[in-house]
């Protein structure tokens, strides 16, 4: 079978007994820190729960900015000889620098979350742009060791640092596209617009999540007393059987990274989900429960 670059790549990394060496000491720490701990509201902050929003992909846009910003600047001192431009760039890199470690701390807790070959993957992605990054402060300091003289050497330091960050990036844009890493899995869920048998009322035991099929979307129903509330059953974050979590008060929490979403809406009450559950209007007629999807 064909496989294309990308591809060629994963399998080389997720097949890596180096990486998987590395990745899982790291991975565990990392749980054992933020997952039930009082440092949790960390996780959560890093991961954009407050954004409603994953916070890495906004932060990452940042350093690649101001680093492309600095190689336009140098190429223009060097092949033009404008003046003055030495300065300039260090700003541009140093700005870019400081956004990175932001973006590499909250890359590390969203990367708690995955699953094994997008731990792989993750981890070299991390490698990378931590190493890019190193490689860019090193331009820096070069910059100002020379009163602010571009160089050949610091210019290709430079851009060294920018061939790396780039493989960097390509790896993330993998996890995402390829690999699924931070979608919502919800995105394309529709329907029934009109309301549609799901169940005897009589199946659903007091406070105990139950997972129906209905025109093809899942959907958990919890009863209580004869109201019946009803949301999707995958976790937005990462696909986590909602039926298997528990009721937590008026949430219903995901059994794999601890996400809760409200019973009446669907929407996050806690992380690191970003993205609500879809969420549905419930009837009984008969001693059946109905279901739609809410307007």
């Amino acid at each position: 079978m064909r496989r294309d670059l990308s591809e060629k790549i994963q399998g080389v990394i997720i097949g890596s007994g180096l990486v998987k060496a590395v990745a899982d000491p790291i991975y565990d720490l990392m749980n054992r820190l933020f997952l039930e701990t009082p440092l949790r509201p960390l996780k959560l902050l890093a991961s954009g729960v407050w954004l409603d929003h994953p916070l890495h992909p906004l932060l990452t846009d940042v350093p690649i900015g101001a680093w492309t910003v600095a190689v336009v600047l140098e190429l223009g001192a060097l092949l033009f000889a404008i003046p003055n431009l030495g300065q300039a760039s260090a700003i541009a890199i140093g700005l870019g620098v400081l956004a990175a470690l932001a973006a590499i701390a909250t890359g590390l807790m969203d990367w708690m979350d995955v699953d094994p070959p997008e731990k792989a993957v993750g981890l070299v992605h991390a490698v990378l742009n931590t190493f890019s990054t190193i490689l860019f402060a090193v331009s820096a300091f070069m910059l100002w060791q020379s009163n602010w003289s571009i160089s050949v050497a610091q210019f290709v330091v430079l851009v060294v640092a920018y061939g790396v960050i780039a493989s960097g990036a390509f790896l993330g844009g993998d996890m995402v596209y390829r690999l699924g890493v931070m979608n919502n899995r919800n995105a394309y869920r529709k329907g029934p617009k009109d309301y549609v048998p799901a169940i005897a009322l009589n199946e659903l035991a007091e406070n105990q999540p139950k997972r129906v099929e209905v025109k093809g979307q899942p959907i958990v129903l919890v009863r209580r007393g004869d109201k019946v509330y009803a949301v999707g059953a995958v976790c937005s974050h990462y696909g986590g059987p909602l039926e298997k979590g528990k009721v937590v008060g008026d949430t219903i929490k995901c059994p794999y990274h601890y996400s809760r979403f409200g019973l009446k809406d669907g929407s996050v009450k806690e992380g690191p989900s970003t993205a609500p559950v879809p969420a549905y209007d419930t009837q009984v007629v008969s001693g059946q429960v109905q279901v739609r999807k809410a307007s």
